[in-house]
């Protein structure tokens, strides 16, 4: 008989473990809370399964109610969200990582606010998939191969084949350079103060009186100069004055210059003198006539 009711103790108790473990996995996909079903579409791969949760912007508002596969390379997943959230038209759904394990959800993520909701039943479009914690893991493998190869060649560029040695070398010799230079400046530096001094002793022995003597006798040539300018232009004045005269007056002057009637009368009378004077000279018994007793 004791044997007995510990067997129905056990039975009973592994039936109320498996019952409240179903229960549990029943109040955690929202087993008392009412909802709508909502549906979108994702590639093969997408690492989805039931119960993991949906969240929109940021809020969890229910879990994935069902993942079906189709041979077209595309998940058909069902969403169950609470009765108390309305997503907005213009949504996307995109799975994103869900901790460091490899877990993913669905995040539902609103274009802007808006009146208009999905109802029950309608597909919510996907949008661009994050980045999966293995995608990441890829990228960081790859990375660190480059790193690898990077590190690989400068150890043979710099230790391998002495390329360390070398810049400690040319570092070396740019020192002995730099000193080298400091030193050509100095020297320079020591020239150019005994220039310096050369030049002063230059300009003292220069004799002041003998330049101050020089620019008083530049300064009287200038006056010089500037008197003799003068003198040049009441000339010309009075010979813009006469030639003014003789052009436009009115005295014989200006009638020789302006009368053409004169000038013609002078020439035919020195024409008639070149007449005359030729033919005395031919027969001057004509004009001159001696008488000897």
């Amino acid at each position: 008989m004791k044997r007995r009711d510990e067997v129905l103790v056990g039975i009973v108790t592994t039936i109320a473990l498996v019952m409240g473990f179903i229960g549990a996995l029943w109040l955690a996909r929202g087993g008392l809370k009412p909802g709508y079903v909502l549906f979108s579409k994702f590639i093969w791969g997408a690492g989805l399964k039931n119960g993991q949760p949906v969240l929109l912007a940021g809020v969890n508002v229910g879990f994935v109610d069902d993942v079906m596969l189709r041979p077209d390379g595309m998940l058909v997943v069902s969403m169950r969200v609470r009765t108390e959230y309305k997503v907005p038209k213009g949504t996307t759904a995109t799975i994103v990582p869900n901790g460091f394990f490899g877990d993913v959800m669905v995040a539902l993520k609103p274009n802007q606010p808006t009146p208009e909701n999905f109802a029950a039943g309608d597909t919510i479009p996907s949008g661009r998939s994050t980045p999966s914690i293995g995608d990441v893991l890829m990228r960081v493998d790859t990375l660190a191969g480059h790193l690898s190869a990077l590190s690989g060649a400068l150890r043979r560029e710099y230790v391998d084949q002495k390329g360390l040695t070398e810049i400690r070398e040319t570092v070396v010799r740019a020192n002995s350079l730099f000193a080298e230079l400091q030193k050509v400046a100095a020297n320079q530096d020591v020239e150019l103060t005994k220039t310096q001094a050369a030049l002063r002793r230059v300009a003292n022995a220069v004799d002041s009186a003998q330049i101050h003597a020089t620019m008083a006798e530049i300064g009287s040539a200038a006056t010089s100069i500037k008197t003799l300018a003068s003198d040049l232009r009441a000339t010309t004045a009075r010979l813009d004055s006469l030639t003014d005269r003789v052009t436009n007056g009115k005295g014989t002057a200006t009638q020789l210059l302006n009368d053409p009637g004169l000038y013609k009368d002078m020439r035919g009378m020195l024409q008639r003198l070149d007449s005359l004077m030729t033919d005395f000279q031919q027969n001057p018994r004509k004009y001159i006539k001696l008488s000897i007793f």
